[in-house]
């Protein structure tokens, strides 16, 4: 019953856009051409490149090599796999979707279980340093010290959360890691075992691109469809409505309210969401914690992206929802701590002028509210090293 009421609204919603795109025919090219654009201009580039280098890395073997070395890392601290490390690195360096792509690769080859490629892909989806370093603090703020700024709020939230769903398992590994051989012969001798079965290199390439290109292609109508979704609900009330609900939000945790149109089109899309907080009128503080909650959220047309490729497997996608809203709120915790912190150091902004706008902004229950959230996130941060320093402690 709910499958079927769940997707005779999807038929309704559907027949509306459809109407929508009818009525509003210059909304749909322009935000087409928009989405198009970008696709070509930023992703392709960006991100095509990683996945052809990322399937040839996994075809030979490489995955397998990093596994066994990053085992006594990866699986007292975030309950994962060593192979999972190769998916964290590739992840926190190429942006979105690869976390997503080398996940669903992963659980393919037998190297993750499914319960453990749903905690993966929560945490291994983020913004690319180059997207924090460059796109936001240069293209957007023209201030390039808030860079670090970003990127520590950002990955610091994105492994709290994964540290975080490695509190939720229960341990029945053996974390203690006691082998015979040592970490780096082991292995050399599962890389060698494992190129014996591989593909020839020119057989390997050729999947290789095929894969990127498929991967690459979904991506591009992801993007120019929320493109055209967003310059419609621009049209109609619907954007108003919503941008309204978020209006209220940030009023009542003390962030001008005035961003609420940068957080309304983060929901849907997280680049044009950064590039508007950048443009309103609004203290850098603020700016700067909705850009954080936008980069955790990332928005639907990258949600969706993620979830399709999710899909493929019927990887659940449970524990990426709750990362979404986890992540968000964490990073505009961890901006605002953090501004307050580099601010005596760093040049990235007038501190007499941020010291005024912090106390202002905040309320006694604000205040309180970060404090309680800081202090559980040291507490969860502190308990996982200390079942690390058990697991590794010799027997």
């Amino acid at each position: 019953m709910r499958r079927n009421i769940f997707y005779s609204l999807l038929a309704v919603l559907a027949i509306i856009l459809t109407i929508a795109m009818i009525l509003y025919p210059q909304s749909t090219f322009k935000g087409a051409t928009f989405g198009l654009t970008t696709w070509a201009t930023v992703l392709i580039p960006a991100l095509l490149p990683f996945f052809i280098i990322s399937d040839i890395l996994v075809e030979l073997g490489i995955v397998n090599f990093l596994g066994i070395l990053l085992e006594p890392l990866m699986r007292p601290l975030f309950k994962q796999p060593g192979a999972s490390g190769f998916v964290l690195a590739m992840g926190f360096t190429s942006g979105f979707p690869m976390g997503a792509v080398l996940t669903n690769t992963l659980f393919e080859k037998n190297l993750v279980t499914k319960d453990e490629a749903g905690r993966l892909l929560a945490f291994t989806n983020n913004s690319s340093p180059l997207f924090l370093l460059v796109a936001i603090p240069i293209g957007m703020f023209n201030n390039p010290s808030l860079g670090l700024l970003l990127l520590l709020a950002h990955y610091t939230a994105n492994l709290t959360l994964g540290i975080f769903l490695g509190l939720t398992k229960k341990n029945n590994e053996n974390l203690g890691f006691h082998y015979h051989d040592s970490l780096l012969k082991r292995s050399w001798r599962e890389l060698l075992t494992f190129q014996k079965k591989s593909k020839p290199f020119g057989a390997l390439l050729g999947s290789a691109v095929n894969k990127a290109i498929q991967n690459i292609l979904m991506i591009g109508g992801f993007v120019i469809f929320f493109a055209v979704l967003i310059e419609i609900f621009k049209e109609t009330s619907l954007f108003y409505i919503l941008s309204l609900f978020f209006y209220k939000i940030l009023h009542f945790t003390g962030i001008n309210p005035v961003l609420s149109e940068a957080v309304t089109i983060g929901f849907f899309e997280m680049t044009l969401g950064t590039q508007k907080a950048s443009q309103i009128n609004a203290s850098l503080t603020h700016q700067l914690m909705v850009v954080s909650l936008i980069l955790g959220w990332s928005g639907l047309s990258i949600q969706a992206q993620v979830m399709s490729i999710a899909a493929r497997n019927n990887i659940p996608i449970g524990y990426y929802v709750f990362g979404r809203f986890f992540q968000g709120i964490l990073a505009l915790i961890f901006t605002l701590l953090l501004y307050y912190s580099l601010a005596h150091i760093s040049p990235v902004g007038n501190f007499e002028i941020f010291q005024r706008e912090y106390y202002n902004m905040l309320d006694l229950y604000f205040i309180n509210f970060v404090a309680c959230i800081s202090i559980l996130m040291l507490l969860l941060i502190l308990s996982s090293f200390i079942k690390i320093a058990k697991a590794l402690k010799p027997k």
